[in-house]
């Protein structure tokens, strides 16, 4: 098999702005087992590069080497698949380069089942001395690779440099680059944790040494790339969650994996992105066509679906990845591509109103660290993302409530923003004490829920108006809300399925509502019929507490949502944000699914208001399903742009709408929203 020759690439750009300019992109997944007969056989470079072009693709990941550690070009470094005949890499690379569409290539690092069956010892170990596999021994499922192996490492920087050399590729996507949990118990690991002063009997410790060993190959990667190609774009996936703002320097931009029936849900991408999209580093979102999760082959989207993901995915201020995988035999499908090309011909229409846009949040909710056990209760604390469960819980409530948000770490400059939100837990150290003072100092306003900065039993939170008093003993407990908490709701003593604590308001704070203890905790030997035991007295601690901008809950309310979906307790946060935010960005009567994100652009100077219908089916316990998307129309919309705008107008269509100025909001009316509509305000 000869090497393809190539063209040379095109690009001059930086990484990070050729992401930026890349709305629509595919990823094509290639994991071809070795049995596979006949890989490539029925490839025609015109046939693949004509497919993509008339569904608008702009940007393709192709496949170095896959998780069966095969590679689909004439490799010195990696292993040949033995059935492939041609240089497929090359073929495709040089198809999508006579149509302009950039190609970055895959390289699998963690899974190597070829590597696997040959290099034993390669694999990484669990706890209990196991080899470490997705699945058990005798079910289908990939071994991991311990990375603290620098022979394997080699062998991925010499697979790195074939492919940027020989195809002059536009960048490299990294999989797999996730950490075992707690880590590997492989002898390299106890020899380098002993070397490194690290404890082998210690979880916290092996994660410890995971971290490192993922910086330093990650590192030697980049390092590798960069001098052969400046300006190549850089993507270690499995790193994806807050703590990716530690490791920016391996990467050129963000790419957030989320397939919404794969796994990961609707709710997934749009709260990920809250704090991606406050990263100096360009975004993706990362979706699929699959009607399930990756190599569900036969399986496609319906149109209303991928149209509602493009919505998502573009009202978030990122460019957007359609997940597919080709047909061993080299063949796209076609049928596929006909649904992926209706959602990228409606993105690039959207592209002029999207290409530079920032989010115009004035929430930040604040994404405190916390114990190793809060850290461990965190959502996806592996793979799949390792965010706290309260954080998640108020991403969900604020995108319900229409309320323009990002997630935001501790050292985010307060200044952009006019609340900021602690949810539930989590410690509030001396910078962070000093960047809220000065932030509640100039008209800031703050929200803090539970014991949200509490350490020895005093907030750390400055302005709190709450003293800590103790644990409410009652799990569940009640809530007595009152006329002003419980507004639009009727008279009840309201459960509450989570912590809370008892607080005594400060001189000159306002008491809302009151917990109500139940008779007793229910346990095996001391229960009450079948769920709760029942309430029993109102005591005299408050549900929350106002004075001026700051306002405390003292229920673990952020949490309760997430994990119950109990409205009552997104009211309560609505409540407390018609206090210390009387004039929110958005105002409108949209269902609560639909989503309404506002971003600015700065040229042409606008508002650009993103209306995502979301419509799901549950008629299936594992997929969330959108078969078809009903308009929904005459949707009251106020957007406070200060001044009247020179215009207001759907994009794309140009289609102009009436509108009234109310002091600082434009008022008008949206005519319907099918699956993903933009309003333009020009000039403001």
């Amino acid at each position: 098999m000869k090497i393809k020759k190539v063209s040379k690439s095109p690009i001059v750009c930086s990484g990070p702005d050729l992401v930026a300019s890349r709305f629509r992109q595919i990823h094509l997944d290639f994991h071809t087992s070795e049995l596979i007969p006949d890989v490539g056989a029925e490839f025609d470079a015109d046939t693949f590069g004509d497919v993509l072009d008339q569904a608008r693709v702009n940007w393709i990941t192709l496949f170095a080497k896959c998780h069966h550690g095969m590679s689909y070009y004439p490799t010195q470094a990696g292993t040949i698949h033995p059935s492939l005949k041609i240089d497929l890499l090359g073929e495709q690379i040089e198809a999508c380069r006579k149509r302009g569409i950039v190609t970055p290539a895959y390289i699998s690092v963690r899974v190597d089942e070829q590597n696997a069956k040959v290099h034993h010892d390669w694999i990484g170990h669990l706890k209990d001395n196991k080899y470490w596999k997705w699945g058990d021994t005798l079910t289908p499922g990939w071994y991991n690779h311990c990375m603290n192996n620098p022979a394997y490492v080699d062998q991925l920087e010499a697979q790195a440099v074939e492919v940027l050399k020989w195809y002059d590729v536009e960048g490299l996507f990294f999989d797999m680059c996730y950490c075992p949990e707690p880590g590997c118990y492989c002898p390299r690991c106890f020899d380098s944790m002993k070397r490194r002063g690290l404890d082998f009997a210690s979880d916290e410790d092996h994660r410890k040494h995971e971290y490192l060993i993922t910086r330093e190959y990650t590192q030697r990667l980049t390092k590798t790339i960069r001098k052969i190609k400046k300006n190549a774009t850089i993507f270690f996936n499995g790193r994806m969650r807050p703590g990716i703002a530690e490791e920016l320097d391996v990467f050129t931009h963000i790419e957030i994996e989320a397939l919404p029936t794969g796994g990961w849900g609707y709710a997934f991408f749009p709260i990920h992105a809250r704090y991606g999209r406050v990263l100096p580093r360009p975004l993706q979102g990362m979706t699929a066509r699959f009607h399930k999760s990756w190599a569900d082959f036969g399986g496609v989207k319906t149109a209303d679906q991928l149209m509602f993901e493009a919505g998502t995915i573009l009202s978030a201020g990122a460019v957007m990845n359609v997940g597919d995988q080709c047909h061993p035999r080299g063949v796209l499908d076609k049928g596929a591509y006909e649904v992926i090309g209706t959602a990228f011909k409606h993105v690039e229409k959207c592209e002029p109103w999207c290409a530079g846009a920032k989010a115009a949040a004035e929430i930040g909710v604040m994404m405190l660290p916390g114990t190793p056990e809060e850290a461990g209760k965190a959502v996806g604390a592996g793979h799949m993302g390792g965010m706290p469960e309260s954080v998640d819980g108020a991403g969900r409530m604020l995108l319900e409530l229409k309320q323009q948000f990002n997630l935001i770490y501790p050292d985010t400059d307060l200044n952009d923003y006019k609340v900021v939100i602690l949810p539930d837990c989590g410690v509030v150290a001396a910078p962070l004490q000093k960047a809220l003072k000065a932030f509640l100092a100039k008209g800031g306003a703050v929200i803090a829920s539970h014991k949200a900065s509490l350490v020895d039993g005093k907030f750390q939170c400055p302005g709190l108006p709450a003293r800590y008093v103790g644990e409410n003993p009652s799990t569940p407990c009640y809530l007595d809300l009152g006329k002003d908490l419980g507004q639009g709701w009727p008279q009840s003593k309201f459960v509450f399925y989570e912590s809370s604590v008892f607080v005594k308001p400060v001189a000159g704070a306002v008491a809302m509502g009151h917990l109500v203890s139940s008779y007793f905790n229910r346990t095996y030997d001391h229960f009450c019929s079948h769920n709760q035991t029942p309430f029993d007295k109102t005591t005299a601690y408050p549900v929350a507490v106002v004075k001026g901008r700051v306002a405390y809950i003292s229920a673990e309310v952020f949490k309760a949502y997430r994990n119950h979906a109990y409205s009552l307790y997104k009211s309560i946060v609505a409540r407390a944000l018609d206090q210390v935010l009387p004039q929110p960005l958005v105002r409108t009567h949209a269902p609560s699914a639909m989503e309404i994100s506002v971003n600015r652009q700065a040229k042409p100077r606008r508002l650009v208001a993103h209306l995502v219908n979301f419509q799901p089916q549950r008629r299936h316990i594992h997929v969330e399903w959108i078969e078809e998307l009903y308009p929904v129309r005459d949707i009251p919309l106020a957007v406070r742009t200060g001044k009247r705008p020179t215009s207001v107008y759907l994009a794309p269509s140009g289609q102009a709408l009436s509108f009234v100025m109310d002091g600082e909001y434009c008022r008008l009316v949206v005519p319907e929203v099918k699956a993903h509509e933009m309003i333009a305000f020009e000039g403001v």
